[in-house]
């Protein structure tokens, strides 16, 4: 995915910063899952982002995937703890894509926890005895 964004030019790059609870659910998600992690946003209508561990990109599905905004270089070398947030940059490739960037996290962050609900077997472990 990383080079699929390399290659369309962009529009205007910010530093920007992404919440702890937020990207602690992401890594989270992306250690139990898979990684990169591909997700549909349900309060966005054609809108996919894929999650990695330095790189999240929403997806415009009915443009076929052309990215319209970007999280990259997401530094979380530079965090003393995990209430502190993750600096990182924040990459536009559509014109509107400022508007819609509060609502793409606060729904991220909503599905990402649905996906970890689900994902989340029902029963509880249980603890096995190595053999002596």
């Amino acid at each position: 995915m990383s080079t699929r964004i390399e290659n369309v030019p962009k529009l205007r790059t910010v530093p920007a910063s992404i919440g702890a609870e937020l990207y602690n659910t992401a890594l989270l998600t992306t250690l139990r899952l898979e990684s990169p992690f591909r997700i549909r946003l349900t309060g966005l209508r054609t809108i996919d982002v894929v999650v990695n561990r330095h790189t999240w990109v929403c997806l415009d599905r009915s443009m076929y995937d052309l990215p319209a905004l970007a999280w990259t270089c997401i530094n979380q070398n530079n965090r003393s703890a995990l209430h502190t947030p993750v600096e990182c940059e924040l990459n536009y490739y559509h014109i509107h894509a400022n508007i819609s960037a509060h609502k793409v996290l606060d729904n991220l962050h909503s599905a990402l926890k649905e996906a970890l609900v689900s994902a989340t077997p029902n029963q509880p472990g249980k603890i096995i005895t190595f053999p002596g």
